[in-house]
């Protein structure tokens, strides 16, 4: 089957194996950094949310020979862990009052979301995009949320500036930032012309929230970036390894930013999905200054 015949099938066997006032939707949901993914939206009675179920990982999973009955039986079992319990309370959204205990940031690509930006209230940051979203849950197992548009500013009869002042103070609280030592795993990501690097060349610190979602927004948090270079007593290369983190280099000499750039490049275009590169540049947080850099490099 080719990708269509797939998805229509994988569809109507999901709907033969749901109570008949269950619905199985497909639709096309367009991700960060413009990526559009087809999706499952399945919904049930008793429940104004559904869970989203992504495509292509099961239809790579059925080029690599996986029986059709397995896939639908994982999808199902997917769905079933995802069902939510109870009716969402849209008021949480709706009422400003009851939003704004929940409206937080995320760090994105200003490039690659050029045909979003227009549609939603954003602010430059270097060549970032700083969105807003109103938390609906996280933990550990998941994090659900929603894209606020310039709509519903209007709705809620609220600016960008109080918007971004709201996201500011809650995000460091909701999503609070969480720092470990990368030493054990340096060997599977940096290279230099030889090969690999030694463990023992140099420290490197993975920087993301507690949930490690979209994570690299830690670098909005007020005063964090600064403390910790502090605590180094070095300054920073901060290496944006995806959305969901970044690196922290601390470093005594000028550093070659131009080397650095390149290997986050190369991670990109070699580790990433699409929808999770969040810069192709590497950064420099001086101490002396308090000014966090980079450079262009061709």
């Amino acid at each position: 089957m080719n990708y269509q015949e797939f998805l229509h099938y994988i569809q109507a066997r999901l709907r033969d194996s749901l109570d008949s006032d269950a619905t199985v939707e497909v639709r096309t949901i367009t991700k960060n950094n413009g990526v559009s993914k087809d999706a499952f939206i399945i919904t049930s009675p008793g429940t104004n949310l559904a869970p989203t179920i992504y495509i292509p990982p099961y239809y790579h999973r059925y080029l690599d020979g996986v029986p059709t009955e397995d896939i639908v039986s994982d999808i199902l079992t997917t769905y079933q862990q995802a069902l939510p319990s109870y009716h969402f309370d849209t008021s949480v959204f709706t009422d400003y009052s009851k939003a704004k205990k929940n409206i937080v940031m995320r760090l994105v690509s200003f490039e690659r979301n050029k045909e979003l930006l227009p549609l939603v209230p954003h602010k430059r940051f270097l060549d970032f995009a700083v969105l807003y979203y109103c938390l609906l849950q996280a933990d550990d197992a998941r994090q659900a949320s929603i894209l606020i548009y310039d709509e519903h500013l209007r709705f809620w009869n609220i600016d960008e500036d109080e918007l971004y002042e709201v996201a500011l103070a809650n995000t460091p609280k909701l999503l609070t930032h969480r720092i470990d030592n990368l030493q054990n795993i340096l060997n599977e990501i940096i290279y230099d012309s030889s090969g690999f690097l030694a463990e023992d060349t140099f420290p490197i610190y993975v920087l993301s929230n507690q949930y490690r979602t979209y994570g690299a927004s830690v670098l909005l948090y007020p005063d964090l970036i600064a403390s910790l270079a502090d605590s180094f007593e070095k300054d920073l290369v901060i290496l944006p390894s995806s959305v969901h983190e970044l690196l922290l280099l601390p470093v005594d000499d000028t550093p070659d930013m131009a080397y650095y750039t390149d290997m986050v490049r190369q991670v990109n275009a070699s580790q990433l999905a699409d929808d999770e590169i969040l810069s192709d540049h590497a950064y420099l947080y001086t101490r002396a200054t308090h000014l966090l850099t980079y450079a262009a490099v061709s």
